[in-house]
């Protein structure tokens, strides 16, 4: 069963991303505004970079935890037919329309925060996903969220049987053009991102002190990694 959605009642500074993140806006926006609109425009990376990575990690029969799922793009351009498919995210908007656009993969429901445990069983995971993820997360800088990292080891099967890719925009140590970086600027003031902290050099130490780094690159703005367990 799905966890509860946040009180947002309490919480005015949710109130404003659960809106942003409504399912109407992320059924109809997302993909245009987001994917084939800021990926390029502001970040410099074609979605085509990101979807390399799911190629090459997605096998059929696998279990697969994909924390913030968006749109559910990649997974229903990519995914085999035969996932054991877990989604993950903090608003309910927008886990309702990943769920609604992957429903061929009947996926089990999560509604909660990247940064807690997460809900499913300790290395039981072939696949975690987290894309354009960490960049969202509270905290000014890469170890401060290193607590997404801790879990999402734990969760996946070891020995090198569990992989982890994802994708974030970075502050520092990337290439920002200035349409980037004015918008950078404008969604960390906003409180859509939170990364005026996050460095590649930070990103790497974190990645390699957890993990064996299979592939890890840089496209303008947005460092995108594919990593398996030890």
């Amino acid at each position: 069963m799905p966890s509860r959605p946040p009180d947002t009642a309490t919480r005015p500074d949710l109130t404003f991303r659960t809106d942003l993140w409504s399912q109407w806006k992320m059924t109809r926006l997302y993909d245009l505004l987001v994917v084939h609109g800021t990926y390029p425009l502001l970040w410099g990376c074609r979605w085509t970079h990101p979807a390399r990575l799911y190629r090459h990690a997605l096998r059929p029969g696998t279990t697969v935890l994909e924390i913030g799922p968006g749109s559910g793009f990649f997974l229903h351009r990519l995914a085999p037919g035969d996932l054991k498919l877990h989604l993950l995210d903090r608003y309910p908007g927008s886990l309702a329309a990943a769920a609604t656009r992957l429903s061929r993969h009947r996926p089990l429901l999560h509604t909660g925060d990247a940064l807690a445990p997460l809900p499913v069983p300790a290395s039981s995971v072939d696949l975690v996903i987290a894309g354009m993820v960490l960049h969202c997360l509270r905290g000014q800088g890469v170890a401060a969220k290193a607590a997404l990292f801790d879990h999402v080891h734990e969760v996946l099967k070891k020995d090198g049987q569990g992989e982890f890719l994802g994708y974030t925009v970075l502050a520092h140590g990337v290439r920002h053009s200035v349409p980037g970086r004015l918008g950078l600027a404008l969604l960390n003031r906003r409180g859509v991102f939170s990364n005026s902290g996050d460095s590649l050099t930070d990103l790497v130490r974190a990645l390699h002190e957890r993990f064996e780094v299979v592939e890890l690159s840089v496209r303008g703005s947005v460092a995108l990694w594919r990593v398996r367990t030890r």
